[in-house]
């Protein structure tokens, strides 16, 4: 056999799918299903009834979902603007805990400053009543009397006296 014949042979077979479907069925015992027992073609108006149906649906439905993506998306938006503002709020009251340490341990330091201050112009102004009460003292009459009386005759009276009336420890 040659090239040519064989191509000559399969110009001529035909294949015919329908029909060899119809004859396999047949032979099982299936019967072909008439045209009258087919769905009979959808009317027109209610073609255009569920067409309108579907696309009114559609576009109802993508509403819906377009609706809740947005919902989410603000959802989302809303939550990190409350944790941005929880974070800002943590850090501005660090902050002032912070300025409020500060604060108190100026306001100490300040005080104890302050009464440093009061304690030593407390002891300036003991110090110098001591000094005037003593110069009072000294310069009382009885006082000069017997510093005067002890200078010129030092006994154990003399000093005793002066002791009482100049007020020496």
């Amino acid at each position: 056999m040659n090239k040519r014949d064989i191509d000559d042979q399969l110009k001529v077979l035909s294949f015919d799918m329908d029909e060899e479907i119809d004859d396999r069925n047949e032979r099982r015992g299936y019967r072909a299903v008439s045209a009258r027992r087919a769905h009979p073609p959808m009317d027109t108006s209610h073609a255009i009834i569920l067409a309108a149906m579907i696309i009114v649906g559609g576009i109802w439905g993508g509403k819906l979902v377009y609706d809740y993506i947005q919902e989410q998306r603000l959802k989302a938006a809303l939550n990190e603007a409350a944790i941005y503002m929880e974070r800002s709020f943590r850090e501005a009251t660090l902050q002032s805990k912070q300025a409020q340490a500060e604060m108190q341990q100026r306001m100490a330091s300040a005080e104890r400053l302050r009464q440093q201050r009061e304690a030593q112009a407390q002891a300036i102004r003991n110090a110098e009543l001591a000094r005037v009460q003593q110069e009072k003292r000294y310069s009382s009459d009885a006082c000069k009397f017997w510093w005067n009386q002890y200078r010129y005759n030092p006994s154990e009276r003399n000093a005793q006296k002066k002791k009482e009336s100049c007020d020496l420890p």
